[in-house]
């Protein structure tokens, strides 16, 4: 088994468009991703003096300093500290306003929690009162370096993982077809079970490998510009996540999501394997996949009025493209009615990857054992 293991990984890791691929994109991304490490460290200095409590006391400050600054920037002669005061003002305003609108979300989630008799209905208000009860939003942190970290998940990182995947794995089947090596493969002595299990543990440390290469090198550029401050801020700090009810800071937030997008990556890798089982050709397979994974993808971008069309919106939420993506699940308070039961869409969407990667597995192994050896 160990041999074939390092047979199956010799033969993806030796194709070099994963290479050529991978370094093409993480090089567009480290110039998307650089900023002046100089100019970052200055700015934190006067954030710094900032963080940690919103008093009124700093709020009082701030008014009476915006005044002025407001005056000056309609002139352009502001100074750049100046501009960051101005900056900090409004993050202040941002969090107390956010603060504000879960008071007020709570108090219409209570009404209905003493009026709506339907189950389902009064425990997801429950649910969501409970959660944003938790949220304290008086804390204020400088959360440029977590954010972009984060925020690298959902606008890259979920796109360089699907295709490697789909660039690395795809032929994984396919080309013995073409290659004839089926024949050995469907007559090996180690067993059919055994030779497809280590195609499948050799794919899931690809993807392994492909996520961990471009977290460690975002994770690096960002510490490198921003340093290692931040992960105090809540998630609503984020304009991303300014209506998600998690209590959560972004150092809770961030380990959930990459372990939510690992999960929906081995979920897509399983199914790229099985695609692979099915088709003759590696082109064939690769196409096919990259339709799987394609077509939400387009659909989410072209649509841009997703949520009218109810049905398409159910089902793209669903997609391991959303699965894989994550920020949607982190954006607003989503629940699916199970038994009458409120379950959060996070964990739907983890259950979702994990029961994904389970039927693919043994449906790829169900293909090959019914497979024939060509006399």
């Amino acid at each position: 088994m160990r041999q074939l293991l390092k047979f199956e990984l010799y033969k993806i890791y030796r194709q070099k468009s994963i290479y050529i691929l991978f370094g093409v994109l993480m090089l567009i991304i480290s110039l998307g991703l650089y900023m002046d490490r100089e100019s970052e460290q200055a700015n934190y200095l006067v954030y710094k003096q900032w963080e940690g409590e919103i008093t009124a006391d700093k709020l009082a400050y701030l008014d009476k300093e915006i005044i002025e600054i407001e005056k000056k920037m309609e002139s352009g002669i502001e100074t750049p500290q100046e501009r960051l005061l101005y900056g900090i003002s409004e993050s202040f305003a941002y969090q107390l306003g956010n603060a504000h609108k879960h008071e007020k979300r709570i108090a219409d989630l209570t009404a209905i929690i003493n009026t709506d008799s339907t189950s389902y209905k009064e425990r997801a208000a429950e649910l969501e009162k409970n959660m944003l009860s938790k949220i304290n939003m008086s804390k204020f942190y400088y959360d440029a370096g977590p954010a972009q970290i984060i925020d690298m998940i959902y606008t890259f990182g979920f796109v360089i993982t699907a295709f490697l995947i789909i660039i690395g794995i795809a032929p994984i089947l396919s080309n013995e077809y073409s290659s004839g090596m089926d024949q050995f493969l469907l007559s090996s002595k180690y067993g059919r079970s055994k030779a497809i299990t280590s195609k499948i543990i050799a794919s899931v440390i690809f993807t392994l490998s492909v996520i961990t290469g471009w977290v460690a090198l975002n994770t690096a550029v960002s510490v490198y510009t921003y340093g290692f401050h931040g992960w105090k801020a809540p998630l609503q700090s984020m304009f991303q996540h300014y209506f998600a009810p998690y209590p959560i800071t972004l150092g809770e937030a961030y380990p959930i999501m990459i372990s939510m997008h690992l999960l929906a990556a081995l979920g897509f890798t399983l199914i790229v394997i099985c695609v692979s089982a099915i088709c003759k050709r590696g082109l064939l397979s690769l196409l096919v996949s990259g339709f799987i994974f394609g077509v939400p993808f387009a659909i989410d971008v072209v649509f841009e009025d997703l949520e009218n069309i109810v049905w398409l919106n159910k089902l793209l939420k669903l997609s391991i493209y959303q699965c894989m993506k994550v920020k949607e699940q982190f954006v607003d308070f989503s629940t699916y009615n199970v038994f009458g039961f409120p379950v959060l869409y996070p964990v739907v969407t983890v259950l979702l990857s994990v029961i994904t990667a389970i039927i693919f597995s043994y449906l790829t192994k169900w293909i090959m054992k019914r497979k024939q050896v060509t006399i």
